[in-house]
């Protein structure tokens, strides 16, 4: 924890520090609480056999901005995909810092070969069983929250379309356009 709040104050435009992790985008949607008249019951319908696809984000600490990439699996090739877009985005960072969580596809060999040749990134790892420390925790809960608890969409064409809209208004997080990716 010492180091995540030293990296934390230490954040600058050379120096980016991003809150990092993967979501999952289910089709069977998240069951959650809505209004509804008193004594009715908001009927969810489930689509069937569940679909997955995934994202990978970046919340930058100092900003609030967002970078994400999405990947059909959950695996370090859409965490490395994350990492090529920032390498991407911030070109000109000296060094780019990342807080995660200690999930596999963060430090797995295929992370590590990919490190290996990417001097420009640090890694700090957050204490286990503290999800509070990743602040983007926070705007997967607010997708969650926006577009797929109690959703009805028969295909997954269609929570990805909405889980886009979203991304890009959400960002800086919290976003002010989020009312407006509502699906």
């Amino acid at each position: 924890m010492r180091a995540i709040r030293k990296a934390l104050a230490e954040a600058s435009e050379s120096n980016p520090v991003f809150h990092v992790d993967e979501v999952d985008i289910d089709l069977n949607p998240r069951i959650g609480s809505c209004w509804t008249s008193k004594g009715q019951q908001e009927a969810v319908p489930s689509p069937g056999k569940n679909q997955k696809h995934y994202l990978a984000g970046a919340l930058n600490a100092r900003t609030g901005k967002v970078v994400w990439v999405e990947w059909p699996k959950k695996n370090s090739e859409i965490f490395i995909r994350l990492l090529a877009e920032l390498r991407r985005r911030y070109r000109s960072a000296r060094k780019i810092t990342l807080i995660a969580d200690n999930y596999i596809s963060h430090k797995n060999a295929m992370t590590r070969c990919f490190l290996s040749y990417q001097r420009k990134f640090q890694i700090l790892f957050q204490p286990v069983y503290h999800p509070w420390v990743n602040k983007i925790e926070q705007l997967w809960k607010q997708l969650h929250d926006t577009v797929t608890r109690n959703h009805r969409y028969p295909t997954m064409g269609k929570p990805m379309d909405a889980v886009r809209t979203f991304m890009a208004a959400v960002s800086p997080f919290p976003g002010s356009q989020v009312q407006l990716a509502r699906g």
